[in-house]
């Protein structure tokens, strides 16, 4: 067979088409398909990720400042540094995550983030501290939760969004149970006996379980992505049954026959026949279904290789940069808006105890966003959708300074939770959905990277409200058009195919 011109023949875990593929016990006696399993520990790895979220670093902040001796000031301007600085590490460790694949760098990073909350525990003045915090933000919240949104994404590619939106509900019930335990180790043990403690169950529990359960691409077992093998898949292939239903995305029909996209590879050549399109598949994907699956004694050839474009190729696209620009938005947007959430309320008229309110529906619907728009996902062009969630963050920040009453702040945080939950589903699945995943830890890792320095200015932008513009109902007025823009790109590079020839190209 030919070989596809973007090097799919090889995997992110070292195998191809044409090696053997591994035996794994697990993963042959699994009562389910296994990627299920992948996606529990992922999620479980995702709530492990809290000691290096914000949500669990400012649980130590007070404690910083009276023990260590810190101002607020200085602890912030550490955190900010700490933050994008352990960013820029990203992008390699996720060519590391293509390389090794995620079994061996979930161990290697819970192994590291289980080491830096150990030394936070040592931490006695603002050097230890800072470095505390970059190895927190790069080991937890950088390189382990990319991990597991890479690993997520090459189990699954018709039912993508909705494993990806399962997997935002580990961080988000981490966020809701963890914090007040963490809190209560704070008064019972110390600030620096709970880090030694939280390092203790990353080594202890998370470490082990996440060696035993991870594992890399479904082809490196024989297996195909949301099926238990290949034949199953050639076969779902040759009844023609469309796997999912909705709106087909202009760029995904006009790049291949019968609608097959970018992500959507052709069948084998001695077949003649091409697959089915599904717009969960990833782009720039070459399928070649070859030899009988392998049985428990391993004695066949690998199900299929991994398929994706290359980064270099993935970064010159117009779809690349709009979700990340978009990505940059929000992520600065949401936590801007989070940082001066009770300031910003407190200049449109609300009590500090209905401001807090705000927090009801803002984690019940981004919660169940998460899992909603994952499903849409699997069904509706990820362009339209985020054309949507940019309008509501439109109307979030012009209607915003004029929230003053009870209902207006509900109706405040489950817009908010509504725009949180579909962007989180929508950036954890897009980069696979589009250029595929055989590089995507390496495209995810810059994408991640520049999502972080979105963050890290976020409060800031904001601030220049109140400090020159009189208030903070002017900055979100002037922030109000940029959402509507990135919009209605959206909405015109669905409708224009952007990026179909390029796409088509690097197959």
């Amino acid at each position: 067979m030919t070989p596809p011109k973007d090097s799919s023949s090889r995997s992110s875990s070292k195998s191809s088409s044409g090696n053997p593929v591994v035996s794994s016990f697990l993963v042959r006696r699994s009562p389910v398909y296994y990627g299920w399993v992948v996606l529990a520990m992922s999620t479980l790895g995702m709530a492990a990720t809290l000691p290096g979220q914000t949500a669990g670093v400012s649980l130590f902040i007070d404690s910083f400042i009276e023990d260590v001796g810190l101002s607020r000031s200085l602890v912030s301007w550490l955190y900010t540094a700490a933050t994008v600085l352990g960013s820029l590490a990203l992008p390699l460790m996720g060519r590391l995550v293509d390389r090794w694949g995620p079994r061996r760098m979930a161990t290697l990073a819970v192994g590291l983030f289980a080491l830096s909350c150990a030394g936070m525990g040592q931490a006695g003045g603002w050097i230890g501290v800072f470095v505390g915090f970059v190895c927190l933000r790069c080991f937890g919240q950088g390189t382990l939760g990319l991990i597991n949104n890479h690993a997520v994404n090459l189990w699954f590619e018709r039912r993508r969004g909705l494993a990806v939106g399962i997997l935002g509900l580990g961080m988000a019930g981490a966020t809701a149970l963890f914090p007040p335990l963490i809190e209560e180790g704070i008064q019972a043990y110390g600030w620096q006996r709970t880090y030694l403690i939280m390092g203790g169950i990353l080594a202890g529990a998370v470490l082990p379980l996440g060696a035993l359960l991870y594992r890399d691409a479904p082809e490196h077992y024989g297996l195909s992505p949301d099926r238990e093998n290949a034949a199953s898949e050639t076969e779902a292939s040759e009844t023609g049954v469309p796997e999912t239903s909705g709106l087909k995305d202009p760029e995904l029909e006009a790049s291949g026959p019968e609608g097959s996209g970018p992500e959507t590879g052709a069948a084998s050549e001695d077949e003649g026949k091409a697959q089915a399109e599904t717009p969960g598949e990833t782009q720039g994907k070459s399928r070649d279904t070859q030899g009988e699956s392998r049985d428990t004694q391993g004695e066949s050839q690998g199900a299929s290789a991994v398929g994706g474009i290359e980064p270099g190729v993935a970064y010159r696209t117009r779809t690349f940069w709009l979700f990340t620009g978009a990505g940059v938005y929000a992520a600065g947007l949401g936590t801007g808006l989070l940082f001066h959430h009770f300031s910003i309320l407190e200049e449109a008229g609300v009590g500090r105890d209905l401001a807090a309110e705000f927090f009801i529906p803002l984690g019940a619907l981004t919660a169940a966003l998460n899992v909603g728009t994952g499903w849409l996902v699997d069904r509706y062009p990820p362009r339209l959708l985020l054309a949507a969630e940019l309008v509501l963050y439109g109307a979030l920040t012009g209607l915003l300074p004029w929230a003053d009453t009870t209902a207006e702040v509900w109706a405040y945080g489950s817009v908010f939770g509504v725009a949180q939950g579909m962007h989180q589903a929508l950036l954890g699945s897009v980069y696979a959905y589009y250029f595929g995943r055989l590089h995507h830890g390496t495209i995810r890792g810059l994408a991640n990277t520049v999502f972080i320095g979105g963050t890290a200015i976020g409060p800031a932008l904001l601030a220049v409200g109140p400090d020159f513009l009189g208030g903070f109902a002017a900055i979100l007025w002037i922030l109000t058009p940029v959402p509507f823009l990135l919009g209605a790109a959206a909405f015109a590079g669905w409708a224009a195919g952007w990026d179909a020839a390029t796409l088509q190209r690097a197959r």
